[in-house]
């Protein structure tokens, strides 16, 4: 009976401190395979864990940038996006987005972003501007952009529906003007035989902010009824 065979009978333990104590060539692998075993099944241990405490829905074990383990990934905790934190990119692909900013930049609408299956996950974070208001939404680049490809179809749609945008926008100005120029005159001929009054301008006093279906913002001025129509950057 040979050395590792005796090591054997008395259990594992030994048997692994027997593997261990072996002294390779330059050429071979200094680290034993059952120790390379051993910290695999330690650390697929410690993912299984972290994974079952973080998350409701089962983890992939790997990232999909580099293939490595999903450990402690901030990105899969907060929007179920199975990138391990050495390859976030927090500057292009991984950048959080503002949700008014999602929806001018890339034309979506609220039903796009929580009505379409599935539902956007967001991040909510106390606003900055004033803590008053609510909790900002904060929405991930690049699930942002998949979301507008399947709304859109491509880049180039949502190019042109900008460009058609805008130049619906236009001709709402230039008819407003000409409806406001059309007034004008109305008044001008209604009083051509009496004393007309000098207009006396005022500052307007806006009331609450709606937005119309267009994505267009509109608030009206509670004294003359002037209305002003804006986008929210």
């Amino acid at each position: 009976m040979n050395y590792a065979q005796k090591n054997e009978e008395k259990g594992p333990i030994s048997s692994f401190m027997a593997k261990r104590r072996f002294n390779p060539t330059g050429n071979e692998d200094r680290i034993p395979t059952v120790e390379k075993n051993f910290t695999k099944r330690v650390n697929l241990r410690l993912f299984w864990k972290w994974r079952d405490t973080h998350s409701n829905e089962p983890a992939p074990e790997n990232c999909t940038k580099c293939d490595g383990l999903l450990m402690d990934s901030w990105l899969w905790e907060r929007f179920s996006h199975p990138v391990c934190e050495t390859c976030r990119d927090e500057k292009n692909e991984h950048k959080l987005l503002a949700r008014t900013d999602v929806k001018n930049l890339y034309l979506l609408k609220d039903a796009d972003l929580d009505l379409r299956k599935p539902p956007l996950r967001y991040w909510a974070k106390k606003n900055p501007h004033n803590p008053r208001y609510g909790d900002m939404k904060l929405y991930l680049k690049c699930q942002v952009e998949k979301r507008m490809i399947e709304v859109h179809g491509s880049w180039e749609e949502l190019e042109m529906k900008k460009e058609t945008r805008e130049q619906l926008k236009d001709v709402r100005s230039e008819k407003r003007f000409e409806k406001k120029l059309k007034d004008l005159r109305q008044q001008i001929r209604g009083s051509s035989n009496k004393k007309v009054e000098t207009m006396k301008a005022h500052d307007h006093v806006f009331g609450a902010e709606k937005e119309l279906s267009n994505g267009d913002w509109e608030h009206s001025c509670q004294e003359c009824g002037f209305k002003e129509t804006f986008e929210k950057l």
